[in-house]
């Protein structure tokens, strides 16, 4: 039986050599990709990025097609996933080494990584293939839907149309303070229970948390919402602790409680 044409044959021109055999039969590992501390990091960032940007998407089109209904649930979400990623730009933004690797490796000199058209954003789902128009939108905007939305004056300004916009600084300010408030309640559950570990980030928030203000025609005065004035309660209970002194467990629970009720009052705060 004879073989059809495309059957393999068992003779072929082609020898390999052993010329260099060791380097191209290696295996690809992490360490032969990554050639530095500084790609590592980088790389790991960037990764965060494109985590955050497909799982905001999701949200996205679930709360535009009516999938999730709770609307503080989808709140406090969007506003983690937008706090995280601007906490990963600012560390960029920050650090020079890191902003000229990112630079080259998009090909991007003086590439803008805070920029208020969101260049990196454009850049970066460019770079990788990334399709996923509503969670650049939503990053862009830095808020989510619902408060992009709303007529809280916390959050508005006069446009020069005459109408009230969302103001970009008050996204920031908003994110900022939902950023405190995670890193608050994950250091608590990391065990956090001294006043040198959890004070500062307590300050951090209050401090945050202060100012956001109410809009001049409305007093000016900065926004008021249930179970803020615990976190100033706490505020002087961690700062009254002697430095050998520790959050007893009890304490570390109530304190959670006490977070999360203030945390919930402030989106509520916020729609």
């Amino acid at each position: 039986m004879s073989l059809p044409s495309y059957a393999p044959t068992s003779t072929t021109s082609y020898t390999p050599g052993n010329r260099n055999a060791d380097q191209f039969h290696q295996e690809v590992t992490r360490n032969s990709l990554i050639k530095s501390a500084l790609h590592k990091t980088v790389y790991e960032s960037l990764s965060e990025i494109y985590s955050i940007i497909a799982a905001l998407q999701v949200l996205e089109t679930s709360f535009l097609k009516d999938y999730i209904t709770d609307k503080e649930k989808y709140t406090s979400t969007a506003l983690r996933l937008i706090s995280q990623f601007q906490i990963i730009i600012r560390d960029f933004d920050e650090d020079g080494q890191k902003k000229e690797f990112l630079s080259t490796h998009f090909n991007r000199p003086n590439l803008q990584l805070d920029s208020e058209d969101g260049q990196f954003l454009d850049v970066f789902t460019t770079k990788y293939d990334l399709h996923a128009a509503l969670a650049v939108k939503r990053l862009k905007v830095g808020l989510p839907a619902t408060i992009e939305h709303s007529k809280n004056p916390v959050l508005q300004q006069q446009s020069t149309s005459g109408r009230n916009t969302p103001t970009r600084a008050g996204g920031r300010m908003v994110a900022q303070a939902t950023g405190n408030f995670i890193t608050c309640m994950d250091a608590l559950k990391l065990n956090y229970k001294t006043k040198y570990q959890l004070h500062p980030l307590l300050s951090n928030l209050v401090i945050s948390l202060n100012e956001l203000h109410n809009s001049p025609e409305n007093g000016g005065s900065t926004i008021e919402f249930p179970g803020k004035s615990k976190l100033v309660t706490w505020l002087i209970i961690l700062n009254n602790l002697s430095e050998m002194e520790e959050l007893s467990q009890q304490d570390i629970d109530t304190f959670l409680e006490d977070l999360d009720t203030a945390y919930k009052g402030f989106f509520t705060s916020l729609e």
